[in-house]
């Protein structure tokens, strides 16, 4: 085998080995020095070009997407930048707007849990079903319930559009609801004209997973749920995050403040109170106050009374006893003095004495449980099958209310949703409602189906299949 040949060029060497020769390939290297100049100074053009051309491609490629501001920037749509910039070009000008007409801007969660106000009217939402995957209607009938009543829509909506997005907060059935809202449009559209060109119904598989997140019904699929139940489990539920929340930024300003004032646990420890009657913007949407007034026998001629406070977000009403034919009749029973059996006064002796449970305080949307299963000693637990009359316009009665109610005795309130109960079993059955959707626009939900109401007159009747359960009345704006 010949030793490899190399061909000097100026400074450089270049090694022709025996591969060239072998394979017949012919080479030619040039000797004018000029030659190789010019080849170099072409090499350094191209790859100038180059990474002038990897830089342009560099700065063509779509930055990445900046945390969103609040929710609202997180549901907007990144694709297009035409889209992007007419939304913060509106949003700027909302922004002026709003602060030249005095309208309070939030910036965190905190600020809106402090500051929030009722606000009853809401836009109009374009109804859309949901899927059951297994005995999940109690929970459809309560989130479309929910979803509909304005005071508590204003307030996702508020959030969505003021406060910062971030995962992994301590608020998932909050953001899970927020995140259910999103899915529904605002449509001005009538129903009969949006049948066709309605939104595919969908599963809400975010309230599964803050549910299951926060131990609620373990269970969700598969077995039926109570959805009186539920809706307890689900508005207890965000109340206690909106607390937990306002709580940590109170013990925050009491560190930075040095009040000097800790509550003190167990081993003189410092504790953390946290408290279901604190207020949030839950307890204004759905909080009121019973008061309920023990009356003893008179004492040198005058009757003692012991006056105490509960807190409620929805009345629970016996309709079982035969006289109970409409809601006002179960509104006084509610009411109605009662003998307490046993007491006895402070010498020891029986004595006569009563109690009494009156509305001190209402909320703007008062959510009534009529209480459908009761339980028999020889029965089991069974349902009241009887319709519960119940009214369009509830006006509050003065035998309901406290004595220091004032203003509330004329307060007028608007039904805004139904849910029923279908079925004889306290265990089994389905569920369906009715809600307004503006207006006088009544929907009926049923998991996927959804059909329109003639009115209001429809959700009032009786109806052979299904019993009323739960009554949404929200407070009527004064006209």
């Amino acid at each position: 085998m010949q030793a490899p040949r190399s061909v000097r060029i100026g400074e450089l060497d270049i090694i022709i080995d025996n591969s060239c020769a072998m394979h017949q390939i012919p080479y030619s290297v040039p000797r004018n020095p000029a030659f190789w100049a010019a080849q170099y100074k072409e090499y350094r053009r191209r790859k100038a070009k180059g990474s002038k051309s990897a830089e342009a491609e560099k700065l063509a490629e779509p930055a990445k997407p900046a945390k969103p501001a609040n929710w609202a920037a997180l549901f907007q749509d990144h694709n297009s930048q035409n889209s992007s910039t007419k939304v913060s070009v509106v949003g700027k000008q909302a922004a002026q707007v709003e602060e030249k007409a005095g309208v309070r801007k939030f910036t965190t969660l905190e600020d809106v849990l402090e500051n929030w106000s009722v606000k009853l009217s809401m836009p109009k939402v374009q109804p859309r079903g949901l899927v059951n995957t297994g005995n999940m209607c109690f929970m459809n009938v309560v989130l479309q319930a929910l979803l509909y009543c304005g005071p508590f829509y204003n307030l996702l909506q508020c959030i969505k559009d003021n406060v910062v997005f971030s995962f992994g907060t301590s608020t998932p059935l909050l953001e899970s609801l927020i995140m259910f809202m999103h899915e529904f449009k605002q449509d001005k559209t009538g129903l009969a004209d949006l049948e066709t060109e309605l939104e595919e119904p969908f599963v809400p598989e975010n309230v599964y997973d803050a549910l299951q997140q926060k131990n609620v019904f373990q269970t969700l699929r598969g077995q039926q749920e109570d959805a009186q139940e539920f809706m307890s489990h689900l508005v207890d539920g965000i109340h206690e995050e909106m607390a937990t929340v306002l709580q940590a930024r109170q013990a925050q300003a009491e560190r930075a403040g040095g009040s000097g004032w800790v509550e003190v646990g167990a081993k003189h420890r410092g504790g953390h109170m946290r408290s279901s009657h604190e207020a949030t913007p839950i307890t204004q949407i759905f909080g009121g106050t019973l008061q309920s007034v023990l009356t003893e026998p008179a004492v040198a001629g005058r009757a003692v009374q012991r006056a105490s406070r509960e807190p409620f977000r929805w009345l629970a009403l016996d309709v079982s006893a035969a006289e109970v034919e409409r809601l006002e009749d179960a509104l006084d029973a509610l009411a109605a003095p009662e003998t307490i059996e046993g007491f006895v006064d402070a010498k020891g002796a029986p004595a006569a004495a009563t109690k009494q449970t009156v509305l001190e305080h209402v909320p703007p949307v008062l959510v009534l449980h009529l209480k459908r299963f009761v339980f028999c000693a020889d029965e089991g637990v069974k349902k009241v099958h009887k319709f519960i009359e119940y009214p369009e316009t509830l006006a509050l009665a003065p035998q309901w209310l406290a004595r220091g109610a004032g203003r509330q005795r004329s307060r007028q309130y608007r039904l805004s949703g139904v849910i029923y109960h279908h079925g004889s079993d306290a265990s089994g059955g389905h569920y369906t409602c009715d809600v307004v959707r503006a207006g006088d626009e009544w929907v009926r939900f049923d998991d996927v189906d959804i059909s329109g109401l003639a009115g209001v007159d429809a959700a009032l009747e009786e109806k052979k299949d299904r019993t009323a359960y739960i009554l949404f009345y929200t407070i009527k704006e004064a006209e």
